[in-house]
């Protein structure tokens, strides 16, 4: 029998924190579906109720959690029949964005730094300093990066800090948001660690935001979360690209709830020159799904330098929102690699931004933060609001300077 990966969402009475594995297990124990086997490494994780649970559960005393596992295709719905169980949902397969086909640096970091004029904010003293930036990536290697200075590892033999050999996907995401804020620190939240055949899947996603949620409870820190993946294809998590009731994407507003600014990569999908992973899922309503294109979150197109929209820059309106993606970053230049590419590259160019602009508003908020970003950024293409480039390229000084006289003016009131 083929089996699939799942994420199994449960209804589990309100215990202290201690006795949350226990009450989990036993719960679990009495489940009596042939051909399910639960991961029993994956610490439970809480997450927020669908709307139309929340009284019911608040009555009853319970809260939701969620736990991971395998099950042979077909018997989803039986699992789902069991007591406790809400909802059984894939467990889909997520993969870091790349370039399609272009090999040629247009410009360097530093020319990326004069065009969206992110040296004039450091001549404001502005340099990122206090702000923590996560990195929800393949891992950020700690010697490499010297500003890393903690993060969460779904793997005991891979911690956060550590990468695999040849693996500088995260380093390339690091390295371009420190470029932009350089006084930042770094949590490497290895949300797409992996080894040999384990697969990157959405429930190490949720547990490396859950990881995030609990830090930014003690400290307010991460600041940022940085996501340069996404799913390639609708067919990978059916249940996951079209519908807001995932766990992951409620996961992702819990997020944006506790005070975090959250950026994902459009994707590579593009129909000009589409990454091969996609395969016919190309294109505007083919090419943002799930999380990625939730109206909350702030979605990253890619262009170069010269303004020339990257061809592979994934088009809305995403499966979750017609206005899709936000706006666009940088990508196509010589940064850790010659060149970094993709909608991966443009999001931390994005996120770093995103620190410089928290230097001039510390409590700028997520929602605020979005709207500058849109109102300052450069028009391309069709007038206005257009699916490829959202409402066009970001202007780091612009908005910082919109910000600091939204605060002159705040303050004068």
């Amino acid at each position: 029998m083929v089996k699939k990966k799942v994420i199994v969402e449960m209804r589990v009475p309100k215990v202290p924190e201690q006795g949350i594995a226990a009450a989990m297990n036993e719960i679990v124990s009495r489940f009596d579906v042939t051909g399910f086997k639960l991961d029993k490494g994956y610490k439970p994780v809480p997450v927020s109720p669908p709307e139309e649970l929340a009284a019911s559960l608040t009555a009853s005393n319970e809260t939701v959690m969620l736990v991971r596992g395998e099950i042979e295709e077909g018997k989803e719905k039986e699992l789902e029949s069991r007591p406790n169980v809400i909802k059984v949902w894939t467990d889909a397969k997520i993969e870091p964005t790349f370039d399609c086909d272009t090999d040629v640096s247009k410009g360097d970091l530093n020319a990326v730094i004069k065009y969206l004029g992110v040296d004039e904010i450091w001549a404001k003293d502005a340099r990122g300093d206090g702000i923590v930036i996560g990195i929800c990536d393949a891992g950020v290697d700690k010697n490499i990066i010297q500003a890393v200075k903690d993060g969460w590892s779904p793997w005991w033999f891979l911690p956060w800090g550590e990468v695999l050999a040849g693996s500088s996907h995260g380093n390339m995401c690091a390295t371009d948001a420190l470029a932009m804020c350089p006084q930042a620190q770094i949590y490497d939240i290895g949300v797409l660690k992996s080894r040999g055949e384990t697969e990157r899947v959405l429930s190490n996603a949720i547990a490396g935001f859950q990881w995030a949620i609990e830090m930014h409870k003690k400290d307010k820190t991460p600041h940022i979360l940085s996501s340069s993946w996404n799913m390639y294809q609708e067919s990978d998590g059916p249940d996951y690209a079209k519908n807001k009731n995932h766990p992951f994407t409620r996961k992702v507003v819990e997020a944006v709830r506790e005070g975090i600014i959250v950026c994902f990569s459009a994707g590579n999908c593009g129909e000009f020159c589409p990454d091969e992973r996609c395969g016919s899922d190309t294109g505007p309503k083919r090419s943002i799904w799930g999380a990625n294109g939730h109206p909350e979150v702030i979605t990253v197109g890619a262009v170069n330098i010269n303004e020339d929209l990257a061809g592979y820059s994934s088009q809305g309106p995403a499966a979750l929102s017609s206005e899709k993606p936000d706006f666009c970053g940088i990508t196509h230049f010589k940064g850790y690699n010659d060149p970094d590419t993709g909608t991966s590259a443009a999001t931390p160019i994005v996120a770093g931004v995103i620190g410089l602009l928290k230097c001039a508003r510390p409590r700028l908020t997520h929602a605020q933060v979005k709207a500058a970003l849109r109102k300052t950024a450069k028009d391309i293409g069709e007038p206005g609001f257009d699916h490829n480039s959202g409402y066009g390229i970001i202007q780091a000084y612009t908005a910082y300077q919109l910000l600091v006289k939204q605060k002159k003016k705040a303050e004068r009131s």
